[in-house]
């Protein structure tokens, strides 16, 4: 099951649907949560606006905003691992939401996000 899951997960046109159906996903709970998240956008945007143009569509880069959306829409725990681009070979960790245990790993670079599997 594994070696599927990964070939299909390879798959571009598989690959485009899921992040398509993860980003309306986002949205939508961006949107729902608008009373909360809207103090979270620059440029006196709205929350739809913010999501029309940042979040639905693809090739977009992902910020903290949509990993916590993310996480309250598919009540799922994250591990954020962010590598500290010092001299040092130091990484901080975040949960979110915080306290939880969390099931999904990422690591994040700038703009993006990898699975990490631990």
């Amino acid at each position: 099951a594994k070696k599927e899951l990964h070939v299909l997960f390879n798959e571009q046109g598989f690959s485009d649907y899921m992040v398509v159906y993860l980003r309306l996903l986002t949205s939508g709970q961006l949107q729902k949560d608008q009373d909360f998240f809207s103090c979270f956008i620059e440029g006196n945007r709205t929350v739809a606006d913010f999501c029309h143009q940042e979040v639905e569509p693809m090739y977009k880069e992902s910020d903290h905003i949509h990993i916590i959306a993310a996480c309250a829409a598919l009540r799922a725990g994250v591990r954020v691992i962010y590598m500290d681009r010092g001299t040092g070979r130091s990484c901080t960790e975040h949960d979110l939401p915080e306290g939880c245990t969390p099931t999904v790993h990422l690591l994040y670079r700038p703009g993006h996000y990898d699975i990490l599997y631990p």
